[in-house]
């Protein structure tokens, strides 16, 4: 009897033993495994510790791209309103290949919309932002998503958070006249730009070359600024730029909304590049009074703009 009830007592321990280890073995199965799942979604980042969120890192494709014009209207109640107050520029955002094109467009460049042939500042000022998207899509056959159209405030902001650029002034720029606005000295030489001397620049109404070599200076300036900003205030705060354009004057019909939904290709661009601008200068004739478009310089602004 007392065998038989050692040999029942031995079985019940080996039984527990057993029972325990299966159980404890199972635990610590699911406790690594959680605590290792735990883990995946923490990343160490500059020695901190991170969350990294479930959804694929951000890649664009070619539906990431968008056409922008940007308007810059210089023009000041009660002074004098001319052509040379006003700049436009085309710009492309190519996140898929790291760019930013910039197509600066001279305001005597003849478009023709709903059968009226005119200028591109005579559509802007008769028509206003919507005249002038239509000018543009009609004389480079390009369409058009948004616009940004700057004044003096908006500028001057989005210049002081791009930081002073330097730039070559080719000769002295010398221009008389009765409204302090247009009057202009400028030295011949390499200068800082502050906002003040850069507009006097951007509208200086006598270029030897005219309306065309205006355009191109202000496609250098453009593109030197964007190049600051690249590798300086968009870096911390996107956001910050935005607020700061539209809240400072800016008319766009980019919303809160586009600008949340473009900004991972922005920052794309930026986290792969420190110098995501390119500088694509248009080329034409005279035709009279207006400048027409090379239709080589139309058939090729699809593959500047990596469309094709």
């Amino acid at each position: 009897m007392a065998k038989k009830s050692v040999k029942i007592a031995a079985t019940y321990f080996i039984t527990i033993i057993v029972a325990l280890v299966l159980i404890g073995g199972v635990g610590f199965y699911f406790l690594n495994s959680y605590l290792n799942a735990d883990n995946s979604k923490t990343m160490k980042v500059n020695g901190t510790t991170a969350a990294q969120t479930d959804s694929e890192e951000f890649v664009p494709t070619d539906i990431d791209a968008r056409t922008v014009l940007a308007i810059y209207d210089g023009s000041t109640p009660g002074h004098t309103d001319s052509a040379s107050r006003i700049c436009f520029v085309l710009f492309r955002l190519a996140p898929a290949q790291n760019k930013l094109v910039i197509v600066p467009l001279q305001t005597d460049i003849q478009a023709v919309v709903n059968g009226q042939a005119d200028t591109l500042y005579n559509f802007y000022r008769t028509g206003g932002t919507a005249s002038a998207v239509r000018a543009v899509e009609s004389a480079t056959l390009m369409p058009v998503e948004k616009y940004i159209k700057v004044n003096d405030d908006s500028l001057k902001a989005f210049s002081d958070m791009c930081g002073n650029v330097s730039f070559e002034i080719p000769y002295n720029l010398i221009n008389e006249s009765d409204d302090p606005e247009e009057n202009v000295v400028l030295r011949k030489g390499n200068q800082i730009l502050e906002f003040a001397t850069m507009k006097k620049i951007l509208t200086f109404p006598v270029y030897n070359g005219g309306e065309e070599y205006r355009a191109k200076v202000v496609g250098e300036i453009t593109q030197k600024m964007l190049d600051n900003g690249c590798a300086g205030a968009f870096r911390s705060d996107l956001s910050s730029v935005y607020n700061t354009l539209v809240n400072s004057g800016t008319d766009t019909n980019v919303s809160a909304y586009d600008f949340n939904d473009d900004k991972p290709s922005i920052e794309y661009i930026l986290a792969n590049t420190t110098s995501p601008t390119q500088l694509v200068i248009p080329s034409g004739v005279y035709e009279g009074e207006r400048y027409v478009l090379d239709q080589s310089f139309i058939d090729a602004l699809p593959r500047w703009f990596f469309m094709e």
